[in-house]
């Protein structure tokens, strides 16, 4: 490298795939069966107090479940699931068959906009969130272990999702971009929901892309920098850090696939390892209309000791272990 550092190694991880592996391999995605659609079904439709005893007698649903979560953890690090009834139920009902595949995977967590299921569409007063604006957002991961969507509605035209392999984006930036890949491996100033538990201000410092004890991890915020320039006692972002994420973005569309969810179409991201994007859309009054969840998961990988889960578990008295 040109500054004289040591190159950044490549990772090693199942989830640097790239958009031909995709055509090859069915793994990612699963259509429902008629028996799993039933099982899920008489979920959504049971009495809110019935579902864990109900939830015992979905052996289907379970098996399927277990292999999302592998998928998750050790796999590709995504997976689409397809085929959910959104027409034929009403919205209390979706809610709960999506809550019963997500608790089949981890614990549901609050997230920015203060509910643990978040409703993503366009609003007048959206606070600043770019889940509930019409715009296009960059490639980008959510603070948590996984984040998943069910789609109730899609929009007319546009919003159409892309997402990316986090590991794949930080091997081609080995080769072709060292010096951008250099940057980004150094800490970035993050903005936190919460105060730091150690020194109390609103931010915490990461690499964006780190290779820590063999395991890869995108701490992949670039919303969150920027929310941090405006906090007090945060260095203005230099030109190479600027430069850094535009490169990063701009390699990262160029590895990614497209995807037009249907109603009824659910992801599952890690977001340790897999970028999401979403192009601009028009509200026409349709109402495109996304279900949104954080998802916690025990154990799930490695993570660095001022990462926000770390230490919201911290802040919680729970096990720091990431």
């Amino acid at each position: 490298m040109s500054d004289g550092t040591e190159p950044t190694p490549k990772t090693a991880d199942p989830a640097a795939w790239k958009p031909d592996d995709l055509g090859r391999s069915r793994r990612w995605r699963h259509d429902f069966t008629g028996s799993e659609l039933a099982e899920l079904l008489a979920l959504a439709r049971e009495d809110r107090q019935d579902e864990p005893r109900k939830a015992l007698g979905q052996p289907l649903l379970a098996s399927q479940m277990a292999v999302t979560a592998r998928e998750l953890k050790s796999g590709l690090g995504f997976r689409v699931l397809r085929g959910l009834p959104t027409r034929d139920l009403d919205q209390r009902e979706v809610v709960r068959a999506f809550s019963a595949l997500n608790r089949r995977l981890g614990d549901a967590v609050e997230q920015s906009g203060g509910e643990k299921l978040a409703h993503v569409r366009a609003e007048t007063e959206n606070r600043g969130l770019g889940f509930r604006a019409t715009g296009a957002l960059p490639f980008h991961a959510d603070p948590e272990d996984v984040i998943g969507f069910l789609c109730l509605r899609p929009a007319l035209k546009g919003g159409t999702r892309r997402f990316a392999s986090a590991a794949t984006v930080h091997d081609i930036l080995a080769t072709e971009h060292p010096e951008a890949l250099h940057v980004l491996t150094q800490p970035f100033h993050v903005a936190l929901q919460h105060p730091h538990p150690d020194h109390g201000h609103p931010w915490t410092r990461l690499p964006f892309l780190s290779i820590r004890d063999g395991v890869f991890n995108a701490c992949a915020y670039p919303v969150h920098i920027r929310r941090a320039q405006k906090l007090a006692g945060v260095p203005e972002l230099t030109e190479a850090q600027n430069r850094a994420l535009d490169v990063f973005n701009a390699v990262a569309d160029e590895a990614a696939v497209s995807l037009k969810l249907q109603a009824g179409d659910i992801e599952y991201f890690n977001n340790h390892v897999v970028l999401h994007a979403r192009t601009p859309f028009a509200d026409d009054g349709s109402g495109r209309h996304l279900l949104r969840v954080w998802l916690s998961i025990a154990g799930f990988r490695p993570l660095h000791p001022d990462h926000p889960i770390r230490l919201k578990r911290r802040m919680k008295g729970g096990d720091a272990g990431g």
